[in-house]
C-alpha cells in the first residue's frame, strides 16, 4: 500500500490500537490536543471521554474537531486525518448502553481480552460518548512523497 488509502485500508488501520490525537478548540481560540482511544465504524469515530475532560468541555462550546491517527512504528507509516463535527451522544452519565459497548470494545482492542475488566472498575464514573462525523478524510501510507511535494523540474 502506497499513497492515498482506500476506505477498506482506512477501516483496517483504524481497527488497530492506534492512538487518536483529538484536536479541539479552546474557548480563547487556541488548539488543544488530547491522545484518546477511538472506535471507528466506517462512518463515525467514537470517543469515550471522562466528564470534566477539557476536550469534552471544548466540544460543548465548539463542535469542530480534527482527529489524527498515525502509525509511528511500521515502515508504511499509515496516517489518517479526519476533520468533522463532534456531538455528545450520551452523558455525562455512568457508562451504560452504547457508551459501555463502545468502551468495552475499545478496551479489548487496546488492552487485550481482559480490557473490559478495566472498564467495569470505573463503570459508575460519569463519561460522555462523543461521535465525530467526518466532513473530510485524508489518508496516506508508504514512504513515497505525495506528488504535490515533488519538483520534477
Amino acid at each position: 500500500m502506497a499513497g492515498q488509502m482506500t476506505l477498506e485500508e482506512i477501516n483496517e488501520f483504524l481497527s488497530t490500537p492506534v492512538i487518536a490525537r483529538l484536536a479541539t478548540i479552546q474557548p480563547g481560540g487556541a488548539p488543544y490536543i488530547a491522545p484518546v482511544w477511538q472506535q471507528w465504524d466506517g462512518e463515525t469515530m467514537y470517543i469515550v471521554g471522562r466528564a470534566g475532560s477539557q476536550f469534552v468541555e471544548h466540544v460543548l462550546l465548539e463542535p469542530r474537531v480534527s482527529v489524527s491517527c498515525a502509525d509511528d512504528v511500521n515502515p508504511e507509516h499509515a496516517r489518517v486525518l479526519i476533520e468533522g463535527t463532534a456531538e455528545i451522544l450520551e452523558g455525562p452519565a455512568p457508562m451504560a448502553g452504547k457508551m459501555l459497548q463502545v468502551a468495552e470494545e475499545m478496551a479489548v482492542r487496546y488492552m487485550g481480552p481482559d480490557g473490559p475488566m478495566y472498564v467495569r472498575k470505573t463503570v459508575g464514573r460519569p463519561r460522555c460518548l462523543i461521535a465525530i462525523k467526518p466532513d473530510s478524510i485524508v489518508s496516506w501510507s508508504g514512504g513515497d512523497w505525495h506528488p504535490r511535494y515533488v519538483d520534477d523540474q
